[in-house]
């Protein structure tokens, strides 16, 4: 179904998802990758609930701001923007299929995840908290109209704690970039926690992501907020940019740690896309994708149980070997599952990011006004520029461009859709 730039229908997908209960590996010990002190982690979870996790999202509030609007006549000469068109999606030869007949026609060996449901490695992982805590952090800030001081407050107290988003945002590490030398490392600091190390974070900011870009507009965001300065929906936008950024990444991290460092992570890296929730039910990203693309979702969570499904393969009488303790098969195996998985991140990321957009162009259109999603855009956005200029480098010089823009046109935004669609096709 196509859709018209002013004012535009939502996107949506013919693909419906399938339904998965979670069952439980093994009990010992669950926690997201290596613990934050140099003692054992708790599996306490926070303490922030939420009744009812939305199996949806909502818009960004457009706020009271006082920026410029844009009329309907600067839409003149726009062209129809086509909705999602999923239709033709087909998976790789390669890829790990378990919603096509148990994966039994796939060249993937038979494994625990065939059957459907996604099965714990571990205890159930400490981060489904972290997820329980950013549907809190929504409903207080980017899900309403105009938050208070006190909302931010609260929301904060969210972020904050013990073992929660912000202890692990900290330390974020973007595997896509080249990791620090070892040779540069501070003996006395862990391994995965060398991006809290001020000076490496600075000589290495694209590895050291969560501390060098993430953690400093979240907390200048924060701040604002609770000093009651500026447009409160802007300070909300940029948080919700900021802690998306953190879970896509924190997804595809997880997933790797499971084969080089601990294989829990895996439970790990699987909360960190659905909170802990059936593959049609997710909160965090997975809800977020689902809202837009039900197949994008799926795909997601392909990926997801391909990493499962290789580390079921990957043991030895219940014993989990590491990566580099396995033979050439078993690693090539694990790269290929982890490839899926990273193919269909970005590819949900980007519906996310296209659904914003198409929002800004829909807003401008109708005169209503666009600071607050466009907040939330140029945190987002930037995120796919490495992929996207790997990918097709014009195109990603369209989307460059116009995350810089201070207030770009409905034309401008309807440019960068193309070029998104372009970079970033079925997963």
């Amino acid at each position: 179904m196509a859709l018209t730039a002013c004012p535009a229908e939502d996107p949506s997908t013919t693909d419906s998802p399938t339904t998965d209960q979670t069952t439980s590996g093994p009990s010992t010990d669950g926690t997201d990758g290596t613990d934050t002190t140099a003692g054992p982690t708790t599996d306490e979870p926070p303490t922030g609930t939420t009744n009812e996790p939305p199996t949806g999202t909502t818009e960004e509030p457009t706020g009271t701001g006082t920026t410029d609007t844009t009329t309907g006549a600067a839409c003149e000469g726009i062209d129809d923007i086509p909705g999602i068109d999923e239709s033709g999606c087909e998976p790789l030869a390669s890829d790990y299929q378990p919603r096509e007949n148990n994966s039994a026609d796939d060249e993937w060996p038979e494994c625990v995840s065939d059957m459907g449901p996604y099965t714990l490695v571990d205890n159930p992982p400490s981060t489904i908290a972290r997820i329980v805590a950013y549907e809190n952090i929504a409903d207080l800030l980017w899900r309403k109209s105009d938050p208070t001081p006190e909302d931010f407050t609260a929301a904060r107290n969210e972020y904050v704690l013990p073992e929660g988003l912000e202890s692990r945002l900290v330390r974020r590490e973007d595997l896509h970039h080249e990791p620090i030398p070892m040779a540069e490392w501070d003996p006395q600091v862990d391994d995965d926690k060398q991006c809290t190390v001020v000076a490496l974070a600075d000589k290495y900011p694209e590895r050291c992501v969560g501390p060098s870009s993430i953690q400093p507009l979240v907390d200048e965001a924060f701040a604002a907020g609770q000093a009651g300065e500026g447009d409160a929906n802007i300070h909300a936008a940029r948080i919700h940019g900021g802690l998306l950024w953190f879970l896509y990444l924190s997804v595809y991290k997880e997933a790797n740690t499971c084969a080089t460092v601990a294989p829990k992570d895996c439970d790990s890296a699987w909360a960190y896309y659905t909170g802990g929730e059936p593959i049609d039910a997710g909160i965090g990203m997975a809800a977020e994708v689902t809202a837009i693309s039900s197949n994008a979702n799926d795909r997601i969570h392909d990926g997801i149980m391909a990493v499962r499904c290789w580390r079921d393969v990957a043991q030895d009488m219940g014993m989990y070997p590491l990566l580099d303790a396995l033979p050439g098969d078993q690693q090539d195996l694990f790269e290929q599952g982890w490839e899926q998985l990273d193919q269909s991140l970005h590819r949900g990321y980007a519906v996310i990011i296209r659904d914003h957009m198409q929002q800004y162009v829909d807003a401008a259109c109708s005169s209503a006004e666009t600071n607050v999603i466009w907040a939330f855009l140029q945190v987002a956005g930037p995120v796919l520029n490495r992929e996207a200029e790997e990918r097709d480098a014009a195109n990603a010089a369209v989307l460059a461009g116009l995350w810089s823009a201070d207030g770009p046109t409905p034309q401008d935004v309807t440019a960068g859709i193309a070029a998104l669609d372009a970079i970033f096709p079925c997963p």
